[in-house]
């Protein structure tokens, strides 16, 4: 009786390891006339008119230590610093992103029409300058298509929704300026963005009646 070779057996595959990414999101970012106070006082020292950076400093450890961090923008930016207001809102916020850590803002908010279409375009030119993607509002409708961004090696997509304006209406022909939530856009939105080579997506929602802790039949 002959030996033979026992048969090779192929090489188990190598997987790598999975590799762990870290979201942080948080709430309303808006200027209450005391902030914007406090604001002035900051900026006084440095010889600009406000200064939010001291404000944002002590959360800026854990923000900046996340892979994605999102903050929701909830009123529109003065792209001057000046002609602020508390309703309709406008506020300035400068220098906040570096000192931070953000690197993405929801923008889709129920006061993102305050100050009309101009509210609009200028707080998205603000948010350019300091560097800080956005989803949620949009100056053309090719801005509004869902598009993502690389974290740790994967494409991420973020999308943002408000369920209404605050009684203001979004200009005729020109629905992509405010995402508005409706469940079939959003799932149309999802599913385009990965189509366009999202892997993950993520989804802000402002929604549900205010000081309320259940939801609401709509």
């Amino acid at each position: 009786m002959t030996a033979q070779a026992e048969p090779r057996r192929p090489a188990a595959p190598t997987t790598p390891p999975l590799r762990g990414s870290t979201l942080l999101a948080s709430g309303d970012v808006l200027s209450r006339r005391s902030v914007q106070e406090r604001a002035r006082a900051y900026g006084a020292h440095r010889g600009h008119p406000y200064d939010f950076g001291p404000l944002f400093a002590a959360i800026r450890p854990l923000v900046s230590a996340a892979d994605l961090a999102v903050c929701h923008l909830e009123t529109p930016l003065s792209p001057s610093g000046r002609h602020l207001s508390g309703y309709p809102a406008s506020t300035p916020l400068h220098s906040w992103r570096r000192r931070a850590g953000y690197d993405a803002c929801s923008t889709a908010s129920n006061h993102a029409m305050d100050q009309g279409v101009r509210g609009v375009t200028g707080t998205l030119a603000v948010l350019d300058r300091a560097g800080l993607r956005h989803a949620g509002t949009a100056r053309s409708p090719r801005e509004a298509r869902p598009s993502s961004l690389t974290v740790r090696r994967a494409r991420v997509a973020v999308l943002s929704y408000i369920y209404g304006l605050n009684g203001f209406r979004l200009p005729r022909g020109r629905p992509w300026l405010v995402n508005l939530l409706a469940p079939s856009r959003i799932l149309a939105d999802t599913r385009a963005a990965r189509r366009a080579g999202s892997q993950f997506t993520v989804v802000f929602l402002q929604w549900g009646q205010e000081y309320g802790s259940a939801p609401t039949p709509a």
